[in-house]
């Protein structure tokens, strides 16, 4: 499967720590340690740690995705057998799938099965509004971000320009790291692709709603996640 193959990928292109997490203050763009301000990779470090810089773009976006999650978990206390895996979250439901050729920005289908899917569903809606506003060729295949855990203020942070294509992908990556955090007890494996055989393409699993479409509005972006929310207001009750 080529989950698998970009997972394992993901972990061969960082110079990690005893618990196979970025350093704080390290910067990383495109799956890579590189200088904060030249972003050319530092070579000695790769090197010493006998990593591998030959990777496809798609697998270095994973490894910048898997490296914002494991960093997560770490500084949420979740190391050893509880920290991060990417095969359990990542192939679950209807939209937390990141399989196929475009793994990160194809969206899902059918309603979420539950709140973890749904953060899915919102990671998914979060890139296709950058895609509206930065075009077709803004997704996480195609484009590299820069980034860095800063310790000083304990807290994720972009070297990206704000609304930039790079900006506003790299904010809907940790967006997502932060749902999928918060929903980690909902996890149910009879919803696993691997390890339920829970299979998203099946209409009867993701089923649609087959109502009038309701219209939907980017909101957000800049320096923040975007959100897709609908536009119809809730109708105003009586004041008695």
């Amino acid at each position: 499967m080529k989950l698998y193959a970009a997972f394992s990928l993901a972990t061969a292109v960082f110079a990690l720590n005893d618990d196979g997490v970025v350093d704080d203050d390290t910067c990383i763009y495109g799956g890579e340690e590189v200088d904060c301000e030249t972003k050319q990779p530092l070579v000695p470090n790769l090197a010493r740690a006998g990593k591998n810089r030959a990777l496809p773009d798609g697998d270095r976006r994973y490894a910048d995705l898997k490296a914002i999650h494991s960093k997560m978990w770490s500084k949420n206390g979740l190391t050893g057998k509880n920290k991060f895996d990417e095969r359990q979250m990542w192939a679950y439901g209807c939209h937390c799938h990141l399989l196929g050729d475009r793994p990160l920005s194809e969206m899902g289908r059918g309603a979420p099965k539950d709140a973890l899917d749904n953060k899915c569903k919102a990671y998914k809606d979060c890139q296709k509004c950058v895609r509206e506003k930065h075009g077709e060729t803004c997704i996480g295949e195609f484009v590299q971000y820069n980034w860095k855990y800063r310790s000083q203020a304990n807290e994720f942070v972009s070297l990206d320009t704000e609304s930039t294509c790079e900006r506003e992908l790299y904010e809907c990556d940790v967006q997502f790291a932060k749902d999928s955090l918060n929903q980690l007890k909902v996890f149910d494996e009879s919803y696993h692709f691997f390890y339920g055989n829970f299979d998203n393409r099946d209409p009867d699993n993701c089923v649609s709603n087959p109502s009038i479409p309701v219209e939907h509005q980017c909101c957000g972006g800049h320096n923040k996640p975007y959100h897709w929310i609908g536009t119809e207001q809730a109708p105003m009750l009586p004041r008695w």
